[in-house]
């Protein structure tokens, strides 16, 4: 009797998974990758040193937020103190760096970056007092910008990166050009190397 009540059980938690697993590839990821540029031509590469692995921990539609206008985004697992690098060259134009802690709904520290179409890109997390960039700074891609940080509406330490079109003020689709697999689009759990310019 127990034995059948085990093999029940177990057969009961593989469907579980199943479509546990089912569910995580219908709602999340991309819903249509032709909405994402061809990622040979993207200016924009992972933002951290080359040649160094990182994990994409939530991407586009993740499961715990990347959601409605922000469903463009990506975490990246780093360390706290792990040298950020600009994706894409372009001026400073927002820095805030004065906060601490995390929990859900609290301030957050980030690095906005405006490039030459108007789009700006959003580094954030970033540690305490981690900004190694004033506003207004000119940057070249691949410059390190900031430290990361686990701070704001944050469960681990890492990196939030999006990219925002500055006429709509909702995130938009990018790829990466050093990505070489997934049509340059990170996918949530999967490690990704940082390339050269």
């Amino acid at each position: 009797m127990n034995k059948k009540i085990l093999t029940v059980g177990c057969a009961n938690l593989v469907v579980l998974l199943a479509v546990l697993v089912v569910l995580f590839l219908v709602l999340t990821g991309p819903e249509d990758t032709a909405e994402f540029p061809a990622s040979e031509a993207s200016p924009y590469l992972l933002p951290w040193r080359a040649g160094i692995s990182r994990l994409c921990v939530q991407g586009v539609r993740g499961i715990v937020s990347h959601r409605g206008d922000s469903r463009f985004a990506y975490d990246f697992y780093m360390p706290v103190g792990t040298e950020i690098c600009a994706a894409r060259g372009g001026e400073v134009v927002r820095v805030v760096q004065e906060h601490e802690g995390n929990g859900i709904q609290w301030p957050n520290n980030l690095v906005v970056i405006r490039h030459e179409d108007g789009t700006r890109a959003c580094y954030a997390h970033i540690r305490k007092n981690g900004s190694l960039v004033k506003q207004g700074q000119r940057v070249q891609q691949g410059d390190v910008i900031a430290a990361s940080g686990n701070v704001g509406n944050s469960m681990m330490p890492h990196l939030h990166f999006h990219v925002v079109d500055a006429d709509k003020g909702v995130t938009m689709p990018i790829t990466f050009r050093d990505v070489h697999r997934h049509g340059g689009i990170p996918r949530m759990f999967f490690w990704y190397v940082a390339g050269q310019q």
